[in-house]
């Protein structure tokens, strides 16, 4: 096969990949078209950089590689050029490697073209067609998996530090009365319910547990008193509802 025929298919196979990827209804066609791309970027690399004819089965196995090499290298070139690392970009720069290659090839073969092996279309042909059924069974298979009905998830209830709090990455210092600590209290996939708070500073209670309610599959935000530790010595800090808990260290006004 030529090169401009080489260049043209991987041209045609990247024009196709960013209709594909701008549109769901036709991502199911990315697999092959995205083989496609990695095959004639993986040619055009060898064409530049090799010199002598090579076996067929070597050669695909060497196009591929090249091909895989070419994602990563277009993604590093567009993160130096703080340009967004997504499939648009990511395919215009393949574009632009395609085309810098398939230059660089067509001067190559003006000094001294390399002579064509016939058995590479069918090599090519026969490691295409298992690779064709098994993107074929494969899809099939992954499509009839999610089709199936699956156990519910188990529900769970979360708590984090919000507002904030949220930030806090060294041990927090309390004033004499203490902090209003806000928080995140989630429940997902549970039923409503009724949860004892508590907060607990050091290995002590700072205070008598109170009832919390959990809305079934919510976000609340709140705030939880927090009195100041006795000394100004680290103390663990821990507010729980339920089984759900976060933690955070603070020291108190007082000497150690």
């Amino acid at each position: 096969m030529s090169t401009y025929r080489v260049l043209a298919a991987d041209l045609a196979a990247l024009g196709l990949l960013a209709l594909a990827a701008g549109h769901p209804a036709l991502r199911w066609g990315l697999p092959p078209v995205l083989l496609l791309v990695l095959l004639a970027t993986g040619e055009l690399w060898l064409r530049v950089l090799v010199a002598e004819s090579v076996a067929p089965a070597a050669r695909i196995g060497l196009g591929a590689a090249c091909g895989l090499v070419s994602l990563p290298l277009v993604a590093v070139v567009l993160h130096l050029l703080s340009a967004p690392v997504r499939a648009v970009p990511i395919t215009a720069g393949l574009a632009v490697l395609s085309v810098l290659l398939g230059a660089g090839t067509l001067l190559r073969e003006r000094a001294g073209r390399v002579p064509a092996d016939p058995r590479l279309a069918r090599t090519l042909v026969a490691v295409a067609i298992p690779v064709v059924v098994a993107l074929v069974v494969g899809g099939a298979a992954a499509i009839a998996y999610v089709r199936l009905p699956h156990p519910p998830q188990q529900g769970f209830t979360s708590l984090a530090l919000g507002g904030w709090a949220a930030s806090i990455d060294r041990p927090v210092t309390f004033p004499r009365a203490g902090l209003d600590v806000p928080i995140r209290l989630s429940s997902t996939g549970e039923p409503r319910t009724v949860a004892q708070l508590r907060v607990r500073v050091g290995d002590r209670p700072a205070a008598a547990p109170r009832p919390v309610t959990l809305e079934a599959d919510t976000t609340r935000s709140f705030a939880v008193h927090v009195p100041a530790p006795l000394t100004g010595c680290l103390h663990r800090i821990e507010i729980s509802v339920g089984g759900a808990s976060t933690v955070f260290y603070g020291r108190g006004p007082a000497a150690c």
